[in-house]
């Protein structure tokens, strides 16, 4: 690797177009070995290649949710291993981290930014909103280097603690990338997704940035800054949206989908566990398709929410049948202390990008936040309606009290919602500095026996709340400056 972009497959352009250059007039052969995108239409292309999924990212097994099988844990990937240890070094010092994904993306997304104004075609309104849309895909990519490699933002802290560089060119020579401060970074992100907005349209594909998913980011964006009023405004202002949208987006009826017995249901069970969750190009609770991929047959069993968790659910809550009990190819083994494994859709990922659930649990935390309890109940009903069945699905008296109690069981309820997603690991971050609920925080992961005794414990120190870049990053990326 000569720079960031090189080793984080320097050339997503040229690979999109070797997936894509059916069409002749796609894009030209303008210079021996080169291809050049010039028609708008040609830059549309590029932009409906980009896929952001993301394959076991590192929040996957940093979450305080989560458990892990001792039996099977020598066999798990050694970075798996190290992640859910919490240890400094996730990477030997040849390798390369995979935690990168987002900057070959970045590269594609920036060459639209660049060049679609100038692209051959008279059709303006449709060149800004390519625009707008790399730009919301540009945002959501800092985002994510952001949570993987700096400290959760801190009003106090944010202009000196490093961010991360701000990648704003197609340019594969660059050698030199100085790392910004967390408010520059964040400032960056919220410049790109409010300038795209006046040109962003209403939802007709999950893999396509519309103006709902748009002020969704931006809610998230602020609620990660503590900023919670402009959190609301933004989660509001996608509610508003939501009707607009043109293909359909609703909550799924849990009772109904994940009930066996009707025409409906996702079931049945194909030996996997729950094996028939709808695509992502089809979930109607999906504003645009971020998977997160964990499935690896090796450490299928290892990984599991706690103990801890388990109790978090009520029996009869149906979330829990997109989790298994059992472990797999051995259905006789029963996980101890109700510790579950993630089994539904195991091939497609969980979708962690803006989606109706977290749209419904942000609004409710805001709501609870600024006192308004009977609005935040009403949040929290709606989506816990769909979730189980009706006689569980009122929020308990003592919750909905008060501020403080309402609040920590929207929290919970996150959990339940999104355990084994890499979600936690974002609550985690942000309510690690919250002055409230710091302490709704777990900082140590358990690895149990079969029997569920508890055989070695490790704690998680503030300082790797920011992953380490590496030797080899370091070395081979100038100006690159190493966390703690």
């Amino acid at each position: 690797m000569k720079t960031l972009y090189k080793i984080l497959k320097a050339l997503p352009v040229v690979l999109v177009l070797l997936q894509v250059s059916c069409s002749k007039d796609f894009l030209e052969i303008e210079a021996k070995g080169s291809l050049i995108a010039k028609n708008t239409n040609d830059y549309e292309q590029l932009l409906n290649a980009v896929d952001l999924q993301i394959f076991y990212a590192p929040s996957l097994y940093l979450g305080d949710e989560m458990a892990a099988q001792a039996s099977y844990m020598s066999a798990a990937a050694i970075r798996t291993q190290r992640l859910f240890r919490y240890e400094d070094r996730v990477y030997d010092e040849d390798q390369l981290p995979s935690e990168t994904w987002h900057i070959s993306t970045i590269y594609t997304l920036n060459k639209v930014i660049n060049e679609v104004m100038q692209s051959q075609g008279n059709d303006e309104q449709k060149k800004k909103s390519l625009l707008a849309e790399a730009k919301v895909g540009r945002a959501l990519c800092h985002l994510y280097f952001l949570s993987d490699y700096s400290m959760p933002y801190k009003a106090a802290t944010a202009g000196t603690d490093p961010g991360v560089p701000l990648l704003t060119k197609a340019d594969v020579t660059q050698t030199t990338f100085t790392r910004a401060t967390v408010q520059q970074s964040y400032d960056f992100i919220i410049n790109d997704l409010t300038t795209a907005l006046p040109d962003l349209g209403p939802l007709t594909h999950r893999r396509k940035f519309s103006k709902v998913a748009a002020e969704f980011l931006l809610g998230r964006v602020y609620l990660y800054m503590a900023r919670f009023t402009d959190a609301r405004t933004h989660i509001e202002q996608a509610f508003a949206e939501l009707n607009k949208a043109e293909i359909p987006l609703e909550l799924y009826d849990y009772n109904i989908v994940l009930d066996p017995n009707e025409d409906k249901t996702w079931y049945p069970d194909f030996g996997f566990g729950l094996s028939n969750k709808p695509l992502p190009a089809v979930n109607t609770e999906v504003m645009y398709n971020l998977s997160m991929s964990s499935f690896q047959l090796q450490q299928a069993n290892t990984y599991v929410f706690s103990p801890e968790t388990a109790e978090l659910y009520d029996p009869g809550d149906l979330r829990l049948a997109l989790y298994s009990n059992f472990e797999m190819f051995n259905p006789g083994f029963v996980y101890p202390k109700g510790m579950r494994r993630y089994s539904a859709a195991i091939f497609t990922g969980m979708d962690v990008g803006p989606s109706l659930p977290d749209l419904y649990l942000m609004r409710a935390e805001l709501k609870a936040r600024a006192n308004d309890l009977s609005g935040a109940v009403a949040d929290l009903e709606t989506l816990r309606s769909k979730r189980m069945p009706s006689n569980i699905a009122t929020v308990p008296a003592a919750a909905a009290a008060s501020k403080e109690a309402l609040v920590r069981f929207i929290l919970e309820e996150r959990i339940r919602e999104f355990a084994i997603s890499g979600m936690r690991w974002m609550d985690m971050r942000r309510l690690s500095v919250d002055p409230d609920y710091s302490n709704t925080v777990k900082y140590t992961h358990q690895l149990y026996d079969d029997a569920g005794n508890v055989v070695e414990t490790y704690t998680l120190r503030p300082e790797r709340f920011a992953l380490k870049f590496g030797e080899r990053m370091l070395a081979e990326n100038k100006g690159l400056e190493e966390n703690p």
